[in-house]
């Protein structure tokens, strides 16, 4: 336990540690499924109230499993890597036993809502206690709302900063050490964006990869599932467990060829995110990769193609009439980028996926030769929520912030943000691969995290 003032902040059971590290002592008996699940859950009623980055906390309920876990690893039932880990999952997700997701939402959609799906059950058959629900932002279409509470991003205990989105709560929750990984969504970066400004590592795996069934769709042709992790470490291992793989191994640096997009990807960067970026790149090619040019102007699509796409997918599910009728109740921002959608015609639409598919082979063919490609994940450090406080404002700073992620989402890529250690606010670095290439891509990572070392998560006695 460590202390501040008249109030004990229980220490983080993860903290400095892998989620490895943390089987071997649970299976050594130096740890405790029900010792983890209580320290944060004790974690979160004391950070809660400050962070809001839950909207359910299922105390009663994890406390059960983990003492059921504890007695079957007691009895010699080992189920795994995963097994008595505590994790958070994003409110787009069903539960068994937990209220039906409102995605962040105050529509009516419980009529939309499915049972638990198979993701969160690979969650539970892995031995995983879930703590709870996250905070998101509405429907997971954007990164901000102003009319909804936004979490607060821990790397600042002074200045309430953007944590990014959708998965903002997902990513407080984990950056906050009140769980040991965190599940969110990404369509659009709304795992590497919250990733790279929390300070995180952020997975999108390949489309597809994961089954999407018991999860509330924004995008039925671009909605991966992703974690939040201390490490690329880790994310190899919650990978190959909810995957049934092998644990992805570390690539060596020299000999590994990573492209470095000409245009789009490194447009209108922040001086501090472009300070750190250059000096990371310039670390790698002294540890042997090969940095090199590589043409990928069809990233700037994402508003031609990208946008509408999501647009349109979004109201088939909600119905045109629903979500007209909801135009008083939905976040503006949310209202702003989806109204289009409802003049959009049926043969606008399957142009735009036509031109989807092409993209995906352009960007293969991009690919050829290369290892995956690198850039920053976000152009700026997490600002000030308060800068942003008109829709308009808003939605400048959705558009610019996603300007990076989008693409890999556009083009059926695997893609990655490693957080580059040093200074208050964090900086991510983001590596994306050929669809497909999970491994390879979890292998980069981890080499180029040996090679800089892991961000250390921010002290959370500062919020006491």
């Amino acid at each position: 336990m460590i202390g501040h003032d008249d109030k004990v902040l229980p220490a983080d059971p993860l903290e400095g540690i892998s989620i490895a590290e943390f089987g071997a002592r649970l299976r050594r008996g130096a740890a405790t499924a029900e010792a983890a699940t209580r320290a944060y859950l004790s974690r979160i009623a004391m950070l809660e109230p400050r962070l809001g980055a839950f909207v359910h906390v299922a105390e009663d309920d994890a406390i059960e499993q983990a003492r059921a876990l504890d007695r079957l690893l007691s009895t010699g039932t080992d189920l795994g890597p995963l097994m008595g880990v505590p994790v958070a999952v994003k409110d787009l997700f069903t539960v068994e036993g937990m209220p039906a997701p409102k995605c962040g939402s105050n529509v009516d959609i419980s009529d939309l809502v499915e049972p638990e799906g198979e993701f969160i059950k690979r969650l539970k058959r892995a031995g995983c206690v879930i703590l709870g629900k996250t905070r998101m932002t509405e429907f997971a279409f954007g990164l901000f709302n102003v009319t909804h509470r936004t979490p607060w991003n821990p790397c600042d205990p002074f200045v309430h900063r953007m944590p990014g989105g959708s998965s903002n709560g997902s990513a407080v929750a984990l950056a906050a050490g009140l769980c040991a990984f965190s599940i969110g969504s990404d369509t659009g970066g709304s795992v590497r964006q919250p990733a790279a400004l929390c300070g995180l590592f952020g997975l999108k795996p390949t489309f597809g990869l994961w089954p999407t069934d018991g999860v509330f769709p924004l995008s039925t042709t671009m909605d991966s599932i992703g974690p939040f992790t201390r490490s690329a470490e880790d994310a190899a291992l919650v990978f190959a467990v909810l995957s049934n793989r092998t644990v992805p191994q570390p690539r060596r640096l020299k000999g590994l060829r990573l492209g470095r997009p000409r245009t789009h990807f490194f447009d209108n960067l922040g001086d501090e995110v472009r300070v750190a970026t250059d000096r990371a790149l310039r670390d790698l090619e002294v540890a042997g990769v090969e940095i090199l040019p590589v043409e990928v102007s069809e990233a700037s699509e994402i508003d031609t193609v990208f946008a509408p796409i999501l647009s349109v997918e979004l109201l088939v599910t909600l119905g045109a009439r629903r979500f007209t009728k909801s135009k008083d109740i939905l976040d503006p921002v949310v209202w702003n980028r989806a109204e289009p959608a409802l003049r959009y015609t049926a043969l606008e639409y399957a142009g735009q996926r036509r031109r989807q598919e092409a993209l995906c082979r352009v960007a293969k063919q991009r690919m050829v030769g290369l290892d995956g490609w690198i850039s920053t994940t976000a152009p700026e450090p997490a600002p000030p929520v308060m800068d942003y406080s008109s829709p308009e404002r808003a939605a400048a700073w959705i558009r610019r912030n996603t300007h990076n992620t989008r693409p890999a989402n556009l083009f059926g890529q695997c893609a990655a943000s490693v957080a580059l250690p040093g200074g208050m606010l964090p900086v991510g670095l983001q590596v994306a691969c050929d669809g497909g290439r999970d491994e390879s891509l979890l292998g980069i990572c981890q080499a180029i995290e040996a090679l800089f070392g892991r961000r250390t998560l921010p002290d959370m006695r500062r919020f006491l």
